[in-house]
């Protein structure tokens, strides 16, 4: 199975369509569509409901929750509509705020994958107006979540650019953490980085086990339009080359952990 968990349905005319198209192209079984703001060209949670209802074989709703204005009775009328996870980014608090706890907690009792976008956002006019702080979006703010929630599915968005090492070290240390390698992330620094970074293959024998570790829970996502997730399947594909990884472990990256997580 090949699962993009991490995509957006841009809020245009016959975009749907456009993503889905590319997903049969390339062989794309499933496509998780997150919503998102306006602000960002992102559509709402009515309009991805009503596309996933469209493409039921095809597409997994996850809706947007905004941290700091969405609570805990949001999660579940949000899971009672049919969404099957949670996306979350520019928080008006850190990740790692008490005040959010409660979503959280919801969310664990749910079984629903939250995926947090860590690190920069893309600057828009309208930042200062909805309070957009790219350090409350650190990787590193996810170990509180992911150790006080350790049932919780904690999914983060781009290796945390510019963060990576932070992230890296998350993938080592919990077991309920995940990471996409969405956008322009294995472009920014190269693939020689992210293969050190995630383990080389010529890591020592001490080495082996968080080598093994991290790639177990990377996840393939696009994070980006449609017009680009082949190239950025192929960036996934000459990271799993550099690697040398089994094909185990890739079948796991494409798809199979995502088909866990979400238990399609």
């Amino acid at each position: 199975m090949i699962c993009d968990f991490h995509a957006h349905l841009y809020d245009e005319d016959g975009y749907a369509e456009a993503l889905a198209e590319t997903a049969r192209t390339l062989g794309i079984d499933k496509v998780c569509i997150g919503a998102g703001e306006a602000w960002h060209g992102i559509a709402s949670n009515e309009t991805v409901l009503e596309e996933a209802a469209r493409y039921p074989d095809l597409f997994v709703p996850i809706a947007y929750l905004r941290l700091g204005r969405d609570g805990p009775d949001d999660v579940m009328r949000l899971n009672e509509s049919g969404f099957r996870g949670l996306k979350v980014l520019a928080p008006l608090a850190p990740y790692d705020d008490v005040a959010f706890f409660p979503v959280y907690d919801a969310a664990q009792a749910l079984e629903l994958p939250i995926l947090f976008h860590t690190g920069m956002l893309p600057a828009t006019h309208l930042d200062r107006a909805f309070d957009v702080r790219s350090d409350r979006m650190r990787p590193v703010l996810l170990d509180t979540v992911a150790r006080q929630f350790p049932a919780l599915t904690v999914v983060g968005g781009g290796l945390g650019w510019p963060w990576y090492e932070e992230a890296a070290e998350l993938l080592n240390l919990h077991g309920n953490v995940y990471f996409d390698l969405s956008g322009a992330t294995l472009r920014k620094r190269g693939l020689e980085f992210f293969s050190a970074l995630l383990g080389a293959p010529q890591a020592t024998l001490l080495e082996r086990p968080r080598h093994g570790a991290a790639c177990r829970r990377l996840l393939f996502g696009s994070g980006a339009r449609h017009e680009r997730i082949a190239e950025i399947e192929c960036d996934y594909e000459r990271l799993f080359r550099s690697m040398d990884l089994g094909q185990e472990v890739v079948e796991g990256i494409m798809g199979d952990t995502a088909a866990d997580i979400l238990e399609m």
